[in-house]
């Protein structure tokens, strides 16, 4: 690959409006003027993991018009190398977005499934360059306060979902990719590839993406977030914990609180117990760790022994090792307060995601780029770990793995509130720094080659 040989170098009417001709020489009042346009009507229409019909369909649409190749639907996902991850999808939600948007004849041609890949080809040789733009909204209400910007400006969410994590932005910004590059194929070097990923507030989609054929011969690859850091600067490499989530059930005996409470087998108890001395886990030396008991159901009566209890848990570390780490110690004590209470226990998985390393080739690659385009030295931050989880370190990690190089960027901003907040909105101006940062790099990239 040349990465290992060092070669580093009404939505109609709203859409219609956006027909500004890129050249590399853009003016970024026009530019932002468009890519406010996209964000904010994707913002008004969010949806949840493997429910992005509307989504996917606009992002075609405007695709369409380009110079670009879509594969979306069965022409994506056609000859998947695990098609056991291809299950997520639910007939019946595609059905319902079908019937809400029954005119839609993109929605119709999706074949079920979310995400697309726009493919975009230069005139001259050189390396496969992708970059990832997650699509997924959350399951949050947006606030309705004055105060808050969408709902200012009349651009909130309509429905009971919300994109309180950025990605509306990150659409909006490989859309405007897009138009540059497909507009200036005749000196454009290489293969370019942008991957419109669905699910990563579930951390599945990106585990998918993975799988897809053309990411082995990727060269480079390149994730970008907004936000994170809370103040306007860019973040050359960024990286994320590790994740796993777990279902975890435990299974006793009813029995009358009051008459027989002996007969009892109280699952309970043996799921407080546990969620009790999860806390206590010894943190590990080799980095950050987090863990979390979530949702806790025991659905028994006050008067009756409760027979059955589950939560859900997430385990996190800095490195893929720590997460096993605390996998084990969770195991542990999850077996021992069932021993204890003499109730049976499960600890089904939910979900993981992966931690990757930053190629520092990339990182001094993406720093050279903001300088190019203006930005000055000291807003850029070369390294910064995310407390979070992220679903691109697997499509990273497979970019790797291959031989090619990758690095998560960071585009920040002031956000209003925080991530997964009802109050979350990032300032709109970076839209049009994060376009221009991307194309700049991958010229940069490609002037060698």
């Amino acid at each position: 690959m040349l990465a290992s040989m060092g070669c580093i170098a009404d939505c109609k009417k709203e859409r219609n409006e956006l027909n500004i001709s890129y050249l590399p020489n853009i003016n970024e009042n026009d530019l932002l003027t468009e890519l406010k346009k996209l964000r904010r009507m994707f913002h008004k229409n969010p949806e949840l993991g493997f429910n992005e019909f509307w989504t996917t369909a606009r992002i075609c649409e405007y695709l369409e018009e380009l110079n670009c190749t879509l594969l979306y639907g069965d022409g994506l996902y056609n000859n998947f190398s695990e098609p056991e991850l291809l299950t997520e999808w639910s007939d019946k939600a595609y059905k319902a977005a079908k019937d809400r948007y029954n005119n839609d004849e993109w929605i119709s041609k999706l074949g079920g499934r979310t995400g697309l890949v726009a493919i975009i080809e230069g005139k001259q040789p050189g390396p496969e360059i992708g970059f990832r733009f997650d699509i997924d909204g959350l399951p949050i209400k947006e606030s309705s306060e004055k105060s808050h910007a969408p709902c200012a400006g009349g651009f909130n969410a309509t429905n009971e979902n919300m994109h309180a994590c950025g990605h509306d932005g990150h659409i909006t910004v490989g859309l405007g990719l897009a138009k540059i590059l497909a507009n200036n194929t005749e000196q454009l070097k290489g293969k370019y590839y942008l991957l419109f990923q669905p699910a990563e507030e579930l951390i599945l989609g990106g585990k998918i993406f993975s799988k897809l054929k053309f990411i082995q011969g990727l060269d480079y690859f390149f994730p970008i977030h907004i936000g994170l850091i809370g103040i306007k600067k860019v973040i050359c490499g960024l990286s994320f914990l590790a994740d796993k989530r777990y279902n975890v059930l435990f299974k006793g005996s009813r029995s009358h609180a009051g008459a027989y409470p002996e007969e009892g087998k109280n699952a309970l108890l043996a799921a407080c117990s546990a969620a009790t001395n999860l806390y206590g886990i010894s943190r590990h030396s080799g980095g950050t760790s987090r863990i979390n008991v979530g949702e806790f159901i025991a659905n028994n009566a006050s008067n009756i022994i409760s027979d059955k209890a589950r939560f859900e848990l997430d385990l996190r570390g800095e490195t893929n090792e720590i997460c096993e780490y605390l996998k084990f110690q969770a195991q542990n004590i999850i077996n021992g307060a069932a021993i204890m209470h003499n109730v049976e226990s499960e600890m089904t998985f939910l979900a993981e995601a992966e931690t990757a390393n930053n190629s520092i080739e990339l990182i001094s690659e993406v720093r050279k780029a903001c300088l190019d385009i203006g930005i000055e030295s000291d807003a850029i931050i070369d390294n910064y770990l995310v407390p979070g989880s992220e679903d691109a370190t697997f499509i990273m990690n497979a970019v790797i793995r291959n031989g090619g190089l990758s690095t998560y960027i960071g585009i920040g901003s002031p956000t209003f509130g925080g991530h997964h907040n009802e109050q979350f909105d990032f300032d709109e101006d970076i839209l049009p720094k994060g376009v221009k940062l991307l194309y700049q790099l991958t010229e940069n990239i490609t002037s060698g080659e």
